[in-house]
């Protein structure tokens, strides 16, 4: 909090185009006051600006990775701080750049743009980015998926013989390659999850 109340003094300028796609690209940190949705919305916000472009009803967006600050849905208690918010340009009213460098990539971040955007300006770039694992997502999704069903149904549980769960797993990896899986992939995928869940388990 005592960094938050630092960076309100700093807030001066509105949000440029240029100053924008600069923090992007040089993956900086900042503290924005957003015009947000009441209760809870308005105020100010530290964030990591990853992608500019433009939404599917024309406005101009940025999409960043929300650290904390004011927010309506955490307000309202349906998506907690910090995680993935997109901002409407026109109610940025101020954007102030950090000293702080972000060098690492966010849970569901897409470096190939953002689904949600009809046309993307600027993406960030990470250092040895590389493509996210269809592995590595069905490992980190089991793990979850088991500790969820633990917590809610004991040990008397098989999760290989869980529908939802591979549905879960298919829209998580579609969700991080932005890549729509055909019936054939998905049925390739189940026989992957299922000798992967029943070494897990």
């Amino acid at each position: 909090m005592k960094l938050f109340n630092t960076y309100k003094k700093l807030i001066v300028e509105a949000a440029s185009i240029d100053e924008i796609v600069r923090t992007i690209k040089q993956r900086k940190r900042v503290i924005i006051y957003y015009d947000g949705d009441e209760p809870g919305g308005k105020g100010l916000r530290i964030v990591e600006p990853v992608c500019y472009g433009y939404s599917k009803a024309g406005n101009p967006v940025l999409r960043a990775w929300d650290v904390e600050g004011a927010s309506h849905r955490a307000y309202l208690g349906e998506k907690p701080l910090p995680s993935w918010r997109m901002f409407r340009i026109d109610k940025i009213i101020n954007y102030k750049p950090t000293l702080e460098d972000f060098n690492e990539m966010r849970p569901g971040y897409n470096p190939n743009g953002d689904k949600s955007m009809t046309r993307v300006i600027i993406n960030a770039v990470f250092d040895q980015q590389s493509p996210i694992s269809q592995d590595a997502i069905i490992d980190r999704m089991i793990d979850t998926l088991l500790d969820e069903y633990r917590t809610n149904y004991g040990d008397n549980f098989e999760l290989s013989k869980a529908a939802d769960a591979y549905r879960r797993i298919y829209q998580e990896i579609e969700k991080e390659t932005n890549k729509e899986l055909s019936s054939v992939e998905k049925s390739v995928l189940k026989s992957i999850i299922n000798n992967k869940i029943l070494q897990k388990q």
